[in-house]
């Protein structure tokens, strides 16, 4: 399981399905407006970052146990 809010759980896949629209939106948007951001989008993708992250901390701290 992973952590997605403070008291939220996930399977990988939600979380993959999650993260979709996080990253895909802000990407297409970036192609379309020739390297332009909105910020909404930059928020998307801030939050991906920190999911991701988060995760991955969380893996490192349960292989460690």
């Amino acid at each position: 399981m992973y952590k997605w809010k403070y008291n939220e759980e996930v399977t990988a896949e939600e979380f993959i399905q999650r993260l979709i629209p996080l990253v895909c939106d802000p990407v297409n948007t970036l192609w379309n407006c020739e390297g332009d951001m909105f910020m909404s989008d930059f928020h998307k993708l801030c939050e991906a970052a920190r999911q991701l992250e988060q995760a991955k901390r969380d893996k490192e701290l349960e292989e460690a146990a």
